[in-house]
């Protein structure tokens, strides 16, 4: 594999706070709570992006979307952007990247994908079953609100 030094992030926010990021070109990485990276994408207009994943109106992590809970901006030009996003698709292997990742077949990819899906949904029930815990997800849904 090639060897792309990725740029320092221009800035780090929580997904909620979407709106402060800039109507710019660049590629993002979304994080969740644990700081493991969950999904890589890319964008003419990031805040655009993000807004359409907060809301759950991308068909790419509808799914998923209640796992974000940051993201790192990257801006740069549309050729960098490109570049950036599929290489460190690859380099990281996100759970929520099947385009574009070349680690193994798109079928799966999906399987992947879905079985993550369905370990962290099982987590979120198990969560939720614990008093400290569910008082702590009420915290932060009330914050994403």
């Amino acid at each position: 594999m090639i060897h792309i030094e990725l740029p320092n992030p221009s800035e780090r926010v929580f997904l909620t706070d979407y709106k402060s990021v800039r109507n710019k070109s660049g590629f993002y990485i979304m994080k969740n709570n644990l700081g493991e990276i969950i999904y890589i994408g890319e964008s003419e207009n990031i805040r655009k992006r993000l807004s359409e994943h907060y809301k759950g109106k991308s068909g790419t992590t509808k799914s998923f979307k209640q796992l974000f809970t940051y993201v790192e901006v990257f801006y740069c030009s549309p050729v960098e952007r490109k570049i950036y996003e599929i290489y460190a698709i690859n380099l990281f292997n996100p759970p929520g990247n099947v385009w574009g990742n070349c680690n193994m077949g798109i079928e799966e990819l999906k399987r992947k994908r879905e079985d993550w899906i369905r370990a962290e949904e099982e987590k979120l029930v198990e969560a939720l079953q614990k008093p400290t815990e569910r008082k702590a997800i009420k915290i932060l849904d009330s914050k994403i609100d």
